[in-house]
């Protein structure tokens, strides 16, 4: 009866391992397989220590060294269950994830392989290696077949840049679109770019043209500050090229120590070297100048 069993097992979900042990469960067999296991059905290889193969409910638990491996990448982890009918995995314990631009890792993860979707718990990490992306969170989705992710339960961002530090960006949810080379910040946007720092409402980035958009942006630099309604800005050599702000308000110093307040319709900021060297005021440009008094010397 096991022997007639067996061959029909075989039949249904090709496997092969060092050992094997047929057990009648609940009126169920279960097949335990031990040592360099492998199965396999049409489009999925599955590869562990050990494993315990239910054929009548169609699943199968995965113990130690697990790795899936389909049409949408390789997964890895030390425990999984996974549903040969469904195409669906609950993996825990050092998961991995692997596709042609995306390394996604974390605590535990669920994982739809017709809905081509991965819902991430815990540890969440997120390598976009096409864009130089690096995202962190302790939950997360991604769309295998759409290239698009989203982050929430304190997400934060990295965008690693060549010989500095990176650029860190901190909202309430993120969405990474990596097909089109851009991620969205949505409420309390924090992004930190050398010595300047962006408080924003949203905040849109596009990693190949550099360019980013912010929704009531406040933005410090030192002492000086631009904020306005919409705004803009544009990246150079990994640093900020310029700043620009609509119905706009900017405080700024000069170098003598004398303050400016200007307004107007659009407010634009150039860098040159990381640092604010112009400022344009276009659209009834309004200002107030206070030139620093000059200390005399006591002795005069």
């Amino acid at each position: 009866e096991f022997e007639m069993f067996l061959f029909f097992l075989l039949c249904l979900t090709p496997f092969s391992a060092d050992k094997v042990e047929i057990i009648r469960e609940n009126g169920k067999s279960i097949v335990h397989l031990l040592g360099n296991v492998v199965i396999e059905d049409e489009n999925t290889r599955i590869t562990c220590s050990e494993a315990s193969l239910n054929q009548t409910e169609n699943y199968v638990v995965l113990i130690q060294d697990v790795k899936i491996v389909d049409e949408n990448g390789e997964i890895k982890s030390n425990f999984a269950v996974y549903y040969f009918k469904e195409k669906k995995g609950y993996l825990r314990d050092s998961v991995f994830l692997i596709t042609t631009d995306q390394i996604i890792s974390s605590d535990s993860l669920y994982y739809n392989g017709i809905e081509e979707m991965v819902e991430m718990f815990n540890n969440v990490k997120i390598e976009d290696r096409k864009n130089n992306l690096i995202g962190y969170s302790n939950r997360g989705w991604y769309d295998l077949k759409e290239d698009e992710g989203h982050l929430v339960d304190a997400p934060r961002l990295e965008i690693i840049r060549e010989n500095k530090e990176p650029i860190d960006v901190r909202a309430r949810e993120f969405q990474l679109i990596s097909n089109s080379n851009t991620f969205y910040g949505f409420d309390s946007v924090v992004a930190i770019v050398d010595s300047i720092t962006i408080y924003c409402d949203t905040f849109s980035y596009n990693l190949k043209t550099e360019n980013g958009t912010m929704i009531k942006p406040v933005i410090l630099e030192k002492n000086n500050e631009l904020k306005g309604e919409t705004g803009q800005f544009s990246m150079r050599n990994n640093g900020i090229e310029s700043l620009s702000v609509q119905k706009g308000w900017s405080k700024y110093y000069t170098d003598e120590g004398s303050k400016n307040i200007v307004e107007g319709d659009t407010i634009t900021i150039i860098f040159h070297d990381g640092k604010a060297s112009r400022i344009i005021v276009e659209g009834e440009p309004r200002g107030v100048l206070s030139l620093k008094r000059k200390v005399e010397d006591a002795g005069d």
